[in-house]
């Protein structure tokens, strides 16, 4: 199933950290956002299969999001992951207002 979550669930997440992998679906022509423990995946037609690389437990809580606003991203990855059988997919559509969020600012 995916889950879309709203700006303060995205910032309680981040703070907590509790069994969540967080994917940030960056174009490849952008420089990634400093959160800690983030892993960075371009949304490309490889997606899948690199996320299936690095993550096969499919009952992980998985957190997608992007930080472009209008970015459409998200929500396709985690309908491909949801659709590839991941239990727990869970994404965010940002902006750029957002890069405080880890920092405690917001």
């Amino acid at each position: 199933m995916k889950y879309e979550i709203p700006r303060e669930a995205f910032k309680q997440r981040l703070e907590d950290r509790l069994n969540f992998i967080f994917i940030d679906l960056l174009p490849a022509d952008r420089t990634p956002v400093a959160f800690e423990n983030v892993v960075h995946i371009n949304y490309s037609s490889k997606f899948k299969t690199e996320f299936n690389s690095q993550f096969p437990n499919k009952n992980q809580n998985v957190l997608v999001y992007s930080l472009q606003k209008g970015d459409d991203a998200p929500a396709k990855a985690a309908q491909d992951l949801s659709d590839d059988g991941y239990q727990f997919v869970y994404f965010y559509n940002g902006s750029a207002e957002d890069l405080v969020l880890d920092k405690g600012l917001n």
